[in-house]
């Protein structure tokens, strides 16, 4: 698998898992990539100072952050030393102190303006991260509609999940997973928890949702999916032309009152919002 640039959201224990990943998939030829951006609002998160001790090819700092890339039981770290030289040597790798929202906003727009160029671009999301595609959704709604208001209501139909909770930011949020799932879970066809089948995936649950609203004479004018997939080595990541995609979506709907679903979801995981949108100063 060719990527251009990857994003990496969040530089603390999460990113730096994804780092470490990443960096040995490149090793083993498992995927390439043109770069790697890690964006956190930390100026020195533990990232940042990974990609510092990278920089300067100081392994021992590298080993100090807990980032060492495979366990060695040679005294010498002869081992270690060439797992670097062949993993985290002339990795090209940057970092981006900003909040993930404000980032979003100028690198999706980058390539909503020149969607060839970010054809092989792709995020891995942070599993702790809010519902900041929703937010993304609602600001390309008031670039495109600039007199109306955006407001999250609850959902006309929620996916048939074995779990779901509403959110405090007025998201939905549903999973088929009623364990603790592990960060490292690339959802199988066979599940690690049950030992069956896996034979679920959350963005046929969206759309089964997305029809049974429209019969229910409440049909979606847009559906903004983003479906993130396991790419190599425990790293899920979902396209930047999901972005473009959800762009053009919105900008091509002639609908006045737009009724949008927001879905990020993975196969057994989902975040949705929907949005109704309605001129400045009427009622939803």
């Amino acid at each position: 698998m060719k990527y251009g640039t990857i994003v990496v959201c969040g530089g603390g224990c999460y990113g730096g898992y994804y780092v470490r990943q990443l960096a040995r998939a490149r090793a083993a030829d498992a995927l390439s990539f043109d770069r790697v951006l890690v964006v956190d609002r930390d100026p020195i998160c533990r990232v940042a100072r990974l990609i510092d001790a990278i920089s300067r090819r100081d392994v021992d700092a590298i080993s100090a952050h807990a980032w060492r890339l495979h366990r060695t039981d040679d005294d010498s770290g002869a081992a270690y030393e060439t797992a670097y030289e062949t993993a985290y040597d002339a990795l090209p790798i940057e970092f981006v102190a900003d909040a993930w929202a404000a980032f979003f906003t100028r690198w999706f727009a980058q390539a909503i303006e020149n969607p060839t160029y970010a054809a092989n671009d792709a995020v891995v999301p942070s599993p702790l991260m809010p519902n900041l595609l929703a937010d993304w959704v609602t600001e390309r709604i008031g670039v495109y509609r600039n007199e109306s208001t955006v407001q999250r209501v609850q959902l006309t139909v929620a996916p048939d999940t074995p779990w779901s909770r509403a959110g405090t930011d007025g998201s939905h949020y549903a999973s088929f997973a009623t364990w603790m799932c592990p960060i490292n879970c690339i959802e199988p066809p066979r599940c690690p928890e049950t030992r069956g089948a896996r034979d679920w995936t959350m963005p046929a649950a969206v759309h089964a949702a997305v029809a049974a609203a429209a019969a229910r004479g409440s049909p979606y004018d847009v559906v903004a999916l983003f479906r993130t997939t396991h790419r190599a080595y425990g790293v899920g990541m979902f396209d930047v032309l999901d972005a473009v995609a959800a762009d053009d979506a919105i900008r091509g709907a002639q609908s006045v009152g737009l009724r949008t679903l927001v879905a990020s979801v993975s196969h057994c995981h989902g975040a949705m919002a929907e949005l109704v949108t309605s001129p400045r100063g009427s009622l939803p």
